[in-house]
């Protein structure tokens, strides 16, 4: 009798520590990048291994670690430098079974670590169109745009009921220059995707 109440006084006791870990349940992703880069054989002198430096994590590290809400069952993050300075810029998306919401911040910058809600109809299409890309290859430097970055140039991150993937982002996917100048175009598919975002 005794041995049943200890083992009932356990489970009782442990039960809150397995709720918060379900919640916060691992994404499965490097937040370093470093082996994303390793896999792909991305060269320590390529310009994405200098931007991320030594001691590189996403932006998004401390909001996915501190995560508190509804179990996530899917989420979708982007880092790339930002187009004119190079800092950190950030998207996370997250869907639970009712909600969907996103941050977009650039590291440093007003506003930052804003939560924002989101059609949840609106995530699941976006969802849909990416998670269905294969990483595109890099662009070669005899073909990037004068002041452009050859090669990669930022990380996509995607989590689907418990599976993960991460995979490598060209300038294409957020521009489709007309010519060496880039004087013309058209979004990439990433920035064409980023249009479902609700926009303030």
């Amino acid at each position: 009798m005794t041995r049943i109440v200890l083992i009932g006084l356990i489970a009782l006791l442990l039960a809150p520590v397995y709720a918060q870990k379900s919640n916060r349940r691992e994404l499965g992703w490097d937040l370093t990048y470093r082996s994303v880069l390793a896999r792909n054989n991305v060269g320590r002198d390529e310009w994405l291994w200098k931007w991320l430096g030594p001691k590189y994590h996403s932006p998004a590290k401390p909001l996915i670690d501190g995560w508190q809400g509804k179990l996530i069952l899917s989420s979708i993050l982007i880092d790339a430098p930002a187009p004119h300075a190079g800092e950190p810029y950030t998207i996370w998306l997250v869907r639970t079974k009712d909600d969907a919401y996103h941050w977009e911040f650039v590291k440093g910058k007003r506003p930052y670590n804003t939560k924002e809600p989101m059609k949840p109809q609106a995530y699941d299409q976006l969802f849909a169109t990416i998670s269905s890309w294969q990483q595109a290859k890099p662009v070669k430097p005899e073909d990037t745009p004068v002041g452009a970055v050859p090669g990669y140039m930022g990380f996509l991150s995607l989590y689907d009921h418990g599976k993960s993937r991460q995979m490598l982002l060209t300038l294409e996917d957020f521009w489709q220059c007309d010519n060496k100048k880039c004087d013309g175009g058209k979004g990439g598919r990433l920035t064409q995707a980023m249009e479902l975002l609700p926009h303030n």
